[in-house]
């Protein structure tokens, strides 16, 4: 239409969109989390996140999204059984 889109057009058209398509009410912000949650689930490096949501310092992206990272953890938490595993080992 060639005008400028109103900077709360989008924080105003979002929820009658959720409405009209019967989905719950989230903020327009949460599809952020959503994106980054996606890509940290198909194996995008952190650094990349950080250049796609446009923070200056590495260490923004990963203080605020470094939690989401399942996989992660679920690796940690197969060491850690594997560790015990094999204390358990040697003291039977």
């Amino acid at each position: 239409m060639g005008t400028l889109v109103s900077p709360q057009y989008l924080t105003t058209a979002f929820p009658k969109l959720l409405k009209r398509n019967g989905l719950r009410h989230i903020r327009y912000h949460d599809l952020r989390h959503s994106c980054v949650s996606l890509l940290l689930a198909n194996g995008v490096p952190m650094k990349q996140m950080q250049e796609w949501l446009g923070h200056s310092d590495f260490s923004t992206t990963a203080n605020v999204y470094a939690h989401l990272d399942y996989n992660s953890k679920l690796s940690s938490a197969d060491a850690m059984v594997n560790g015990l595993k094999g204390a358990l080992g040697v003291i039977s």
